[in-house]
């Protein structure tokens, strides 16, 4: 700790910086900014403050760290939700354990013993509703003082007079840079909070009341179809119909049939067939794929954007479209320019302007709310059970690489919603991500889980050998004698 009359001034400007946070255009900047002088003033390793709509369910609505990396930040989360924050907020208390490791309410925690922590401090947002400030001590540095304590109790205090007087949705608001854009536009459809997806939505509402053609990129699984239904649903031609059309599904020789409509003669055994352009009128037409029309009807989709009218098959009567073109690729077309493989006059007709959606890479921020959205689509889609994601299943999918993107996720969630309501678990797990038809001893443990198992064995051996002589133990392993105890206590372990 600092001098004392240091302490005393230190304090009251930690007082001030949470006065700041009720005049504050946006509550984030300023609590950082109390986070940050708590840790120094209380020396602690780091700081973590979480706003509850439902503490008991873990419903998670707000969160802010100091000093936490994101795999840190998830471990926060998940101590809290299994014990820790609940025990605070149901009690109205402080929470103080000088050893957590050693603390029979939290040691069976398995991020606990991964962490090893010690200190642990946690008080709620007194008058807040609901919410915890959680600080953990350094390694070595023992229990928090009982004046740091009074300072912590002071700012929690503080802190829940500032929630109170907030509207949390103004907290949650501040660190979502999308709310301006889904206040006024239709969005529902595209979940996320990421400046990624803000920069793209400005270009929706920039774009969709303009009757263009629209060019669609990103990788496969973004959601260009998504995007491209948002941009309808902005559009004058909102009350006209959306048609979709997949250019790469649909065979070379019925490309322009699809497109276009048929009469009968048009190729043996046709019929008169409605085309997906006739099929659009007054609205959208969406073509995905487009890097995979053949070279045949790249010709007539340009006379289509050209001059607003095209021939169905077999027809002498040019027809006028009122259809508004929105395509989209994964590939590059201008390489396919250079190739020959995709006509350059129909690229610029395409390309009057062009939106790209960002990769989940791009994006990770967007993990927790498309998890969320997904699970409640998938399960009203299934007739399943709309169960909730525990905070370590959303670190889970958080920590995961997604190739695929967010149609990887979305199977991935899938088949771990089937096997969680087969078993009749009360929440998703992160368990359920993975297939367990393997024989579990088949998976390979975490790197934490497997340090833990070898250190454990370890000492067991060494307390055999020596004949549970603590002293030649801890002289053998370069320990202490009272860390052998407390690992002997942590394990669980016994002299048979």
């Amino acid at each position: 700790m600092t001098e004392p009359a240091n302490r005393v001034t230190h304090e009251r400007d930690l007082y001030l910086q949470v006065l700041r946070i009720l005049s504050a255009p946006e509550p984030s900047s300023p609590l950082r900014e109390v986070l940050a002088s708590l840790v120094a003033l209380t020396q602690a390793q780091r700081a973590y403050v979480e706003l509850y709509g439902d503490a008991t369910a873990g419903d998670r609505r707000w969160s802010l760290s100091h000093a936490c990396s994101l795999d840190e930040e998830e471990q926060i989360r998940f101590v809290t939700s299994r014990g820790i924050v609940v025990a605070a907020i149901a009690s109205g208390t402080t929470l103080h354990t000088p050893f957590a490791l050693l603390d029979e309410r939290f040691s069976t925690a398995r991020s606990v013993k991964e962490q090893r922590l010690e200190a642990v401090l946690c008080v709620p947002l007194s008058g807040g509703g609901p919410g915890v400030l959680y600080l953990e001590g350094r390694r070595g540095a023992g229990p928090f003082a009982s004046d740091v304590i009074r300072v912590v109790e002071n700012v929690a205090q503080a802190l829940g007079t500032a929630v109170r007087r907030l509207d949390l949705e103004r907290w949650r608001a501040a660190e979502d840079p999308t709310q301006p854009f889904r206040r006024t536009l239709a969005l529902g459809g595209i979940a996320g909070r990421s400046q990624a997806l803000a920069q793209v939505f400005e270009q929706v509402a920039l774009v969709a009341p303009l009757d263009v053609s629209v060019l669609v990129t990103g990788a496969s699984g973004t959601g260009k179809t998504q995007l491209a239904q948002a941009i309808h649903e902005n559009s004058k031609r909102r009350a006209g119909p959306f048609m979709e059309i997949n250019c790469a599904a649909i065979p070379e020789g019925l490309i322009e049939s699809e497109l276009f409509g048929a009469l009968p003669g048009a190729f043996p055994g046709a019929r008169r067939t409605v085309g997906k352009v006739e099929a659009a009128e007054g609205g959208t037409l969406f073509l995905d794929e487009i890097a995979e029309i053949p070279l045949a009807a790249q010709g007539k989709l340009l006379q289509l954007l050209q001059s607003k009218q095209y021939y169905a098959l077999a027809s002498p009567r040019l027809v006028k479209a009122n259809v508004r073109i929105i395509a989209a690729t994964n590939a590059d077309l201008e390489q396919m320019i250079l190739e020959k493989r995709f006509r350059e006059d129909l690229f610029y007709r395409l390309n009057v302007f062009t939106l790209r959606m960002p990769s989940l890479m791009d994006r990770r921020e967007d993990l927790g709310p498309l998890v969320e959205q997904l699970i409640a689509r998938l399960a009203e889609e299934h007739g399943l059970k709309a169960l909730r994601a525990t905070p370590g299943f959303h670190g889970v999918c958080e920590a995961a690489e997604w190739p695929g993107n967010v149609r990887q996720l979305r199977h991935r969630l899938e088949a771990a919603l089937i096997r969680a309501c087969a078993e009749g678990a009360p929440c998703l797990e992160p368990h359920h991500l993975t297939d367990r038809t393997r024989n579990p001893q088949d998976r390979a443990a975490s790197f934490h889980e497997a340090t833990r198992v070898f250190q454990r064995d370890l000492l067991r051996r060494e307390l055999d050998a020596a004949e549970w002589n603590v002293s030649e133990v801890a002289r053998r392993l370069d320990l202490t004698r009272s860390h052998v105890y407390n690992l002997i206590k942590a394990f669980g372990l016994m002299r048979e």
